[in-house]
């Protein structure tokens, strides 16, 4: 499906001005962090807690946000005698390393973009809103979900990527 580029946000409408330069941007960043997307889309980007601070940061420089964040569960034979994982649902197999990946649907994913309300993407230029997405998206990373109830050092942070609709990821694994 694709949008009508009249209503389309000014930051939507500049990740659309040059596509395929914001699309190859972003998927070398994927490679780079070694980030598992699931499925051909721009939704949960697999990776550690820590790694995701970086890739973020380096998102807020290509002005690109994170809209939602979810987690998965990192099965490993280690975690699962330790954590007693898994903690979730199926899920796709760890391509940079051992293990699986398991969806926690039962713990509450952050809208990010939900979380700047009054705040929204028209009333900011493209750059202060994704740089807004991304501090709140490190905020709630870095200090508070160490704290949450279902915190687990086996989760992994899902990055939810704001990009047009429609667009889908060139290259993807099954």
């Amino acid at each position: 499906m694709t949008q009508n580029p009249f209503s389309l946000s000014p930051y939507l409408k500049g990740l659309q001005s040059d596509p395929e330069k914001f699309q190859f941007f972003i998927e070398s960043l994927l490679e780079k962090y070694q980030a598992q997307p699931v499925g051909d889309g721009y939704i949960d980007l697999i990776l550690d807690k820590d790694i995701s601070l970086v890739l973020i940061q380096e998102f807020t420089r290509l002005n690109v946000a994170v809209e939602r964040l979810t987690w998965w569960c990192h099965v490993t034979t280690q975690t699962k005698t330790t954590l007693g994982c898994p903690h979730g649902m199926g899920g796709p197999q760890n391509r940079y390393g051992e293990g699986w990946f398991s969806e926690c649907v039962q713990y509450p994913d952050l809208f990010v973009i939900e979380a700047l309300r009054p705040l929204d993407e028209n009333s900011m230029s493209p750059e202060i809103f994704a740089t807004k997405c991304n501090e709140l998206a490190t905020h709630y990373i870095k200090n508070i979900f160490p704290s949450e109830s279902f915190y687990s050092p086996c989760l992994h942070i899902g990055l939810w990527v704001h990009v047009p609709g429609g667009w889908k990821r060139k290259y993807y694994w099954l």
